[in-house]
């Protein structure tokens, strides 16, 4: 009785002893993979640091992710800044900016290099990483200043050289470097989101009034159009898409800007078509200056007369300009 009380009792102290190493192993591997407590509470953006969590089946994925992560916050930084902003401003370049520049600022905001971004934490559990990164908030700033004050003060120089020029040149000008001044509006919100002591309201009146400079000089500038052809066609066609642009075109002569067409037209017949082949030189005058001389050839054809062909012609006149683009023609891009 003895003997099989001893190894009944053995048995059941191996049984206990293996059902608790299980709940060990158990317990081990739900802890494994849970996330880590850092990364589910990370800490929020502060004076010093903006901070982004990233997680992914690769360690560079996980640190991209974070870094999308820190992109992503900026972007909710910048448009509670843009909101209040607009809320309180009572003129137009309130409604002008938050209209024209928030719908790009979350590529932009993407397309920063955090260079300066740190790896404050990261673990790897079963087969993930997870990464928890950090930005100085001030380097980044000095940084982004360095990028925003280059291209301000091109901006700056380009808008102050066209005070020389005449208008149609000056819109030119204006039109070339409109990218940049977009590009500009955005980089001074950012500035703003990454610190908040940036004053950009007066950097968006700036840029606001560079734009409305383009309007004003189309309003102010007058085209004549002049042809050496008796037909209306393409002279017509050419008015309809300077119109198509916010330019004036007018009938009497102007000092401001003139363009002038040269039409060569070759009529034939092919297979019952009348064929119309044009070579139109277009020549514009600025400022008593040729700042443009293109050459376009169009096509046109008709079953009935020449007269409808060379319509048909204008019509495939008009279509390349619309292809090549008015500013491409008038101003020798």
């Amino acid at each position: 009785m003895t003997f099989l009380y001893f190894k009944k009792l053995l048995q059941l102290t191996i049984i206990v002893l293996s059902l608790s190493g299980c709940v060990g192993s158990f317990t081990h591997k739900a802890q494994d993979s849970e996330m880590p407590s850092w990364y589910i509470n990370a800490p929020s953006n502060n004076t010093f640091f903006i901070y982004g969590e990233g997680e992914s089946y690769s360690f560079s994925d996980a640190k991209n992710n974070a870094l999308n992560s820190m992109a992503s916050k900026l972007v909710v930084s910048i448009r509670s800044s843009i909101s209040s902003s607009t809320k309180t401003s009572n003129n137009r370049n309130g409604n002008t900016y938050s209209k024209d520049v928030i719908k790009n600022l979350k590529i932009d905001v993407e397309k920063i290099k955090f260079t300066n971004a740190t790896i404050e934490k990261s673990k790897k559990q079963e087969e993930k990483f997870y990464v928890l990164m950090k930005v100085d908030r001030q380097e980044l700033f000095k940084n982004k200043k360095i990028e925003f004050d280059i291209n301000d003060k091109r901006i700056m120089k380009v808008f102050d050289s066209t005070k020389g020029y005449g208008k149609l040149e000056q819109i030119h000008i204006l039109q070339n470097i409109y990218p940049d001044i977009q590009k500009a509006k955005s980089q001074s919100i950012i500035l703003n989101a990454i610190n908040n002591d940036f004053k950009y309201d007066s950097y968006i009146e700036k840029y606001d009034s560079y734009i409305d400079k383009i309007a004003k000089l189309k309003n102010d500038l007058t085209i004549v159009v002049k042809s050496n052809s008796q037909n209306k066609y393409f002279k017509d066609s050419l008015i309809e898409i300077l119109n198509q642009q916010q330019f004036k075109v007018s009938n009497s002569s102007s000092n401001d800007a003139t363009i002038f067409l040269n039409n060569k037209v070759k009529y034939s017949i092919a297979r019952g078509w009348n064929i119309a082949k044009v070579t139109t030189t277009i020549s514009v005058i600025s400022d008593n200056k040729i700042v443009s001389n293109k050459v376009l050839n169009s096509v046109g054809r008709s079953s009935t007369s020449q007269e409808s062909a060379l319509e048909n012609a204008s019509q495939n006149f008009l279509k390349k300009i619309q292809e090549k683009t008015l500013d491409r023609i008038i101003f020798n891009k």
